[in-house]
């Protein structure tokens, strides 16, 4: 029995489109990021003081490291993230990704490479006014240009998604995100 086609997209990657991707993604986690890092700041610091009060030369010296490695961690890994993604084959190259949405699945092919993904491996779908982003991990999306559906709209296609996801489906504002990104 074959299965039913209900959507069809065909999306361009390029550097542009992953730039507005790492400004969306930025803007949904940087104040978990944020918090995260203070806390764990804040931790380290309370723990360097104590053992300095407590005279332990070799215990302050490895939080004194651990200070100054988590430190420049949280300040450059991401560049580094960005750079290394901003190098890869498919944002490089701007190549094409067909989506194929079906009932229980969706399929994306590029030139070279074909995969059938379920849609609760999906860990979060968001849906901008150009976009939709279905995350795959909590850094990893697929990106689904609303211009491109071919067959079904991009109307038809959130509601599906919506009434798919449940509970991970979050629709946003872009004019809110496109402040918070200035």
């Amino acid at each position: 029995m074959k299965k039913q086609l209900l959507f069809k997209n065909t999306t361009q990657y390029s550097k542009k489109l992953y730039d507005e991707f790492t400004r969306f993604h930025n803007d949904k986690n940087n104040l978990y990021y944020e918090i995260f890092t203070i806390f764990i700041l804040i931790l380290l610091v309370y723990c360097l003081i104590e053992t300095i009060k407590s005279k332990l030369v070799v215990l302050s010296i490895v939080f004194i490291l651990a200070l100054i490695i988590f430190t420049c961690y949280r300040l450059f890994n991401p560049i580094l993230i960005y750079k290394k993604e901003v190098k890869n084959k498919a944002i490089a190259k701007s190549d094409t990704f067909k989506f194929y949405f079906y009932n229980n699945y969706f399929k994306v092919r590029d030139k070279l490479n074909f995969d059938k993904v379920s849609y609760f491996r999906l860990y979060k779908v968001y849906e901008t006014d150009k976009y939709f982003y279905l995350y795959l991990t909590k850094r990893y999306s697929f990106i689904i240009n609303k211009e491109g559906f071919t067959q079904g709209t991009a109307e038809e296609f959130s509601t599906f998604i919506k009434n798919k996801m449940l509970f991970k489906y979050s629709k946003c504002d872009s004019k809110k995100d496109v402040k918070k990104s200035k």
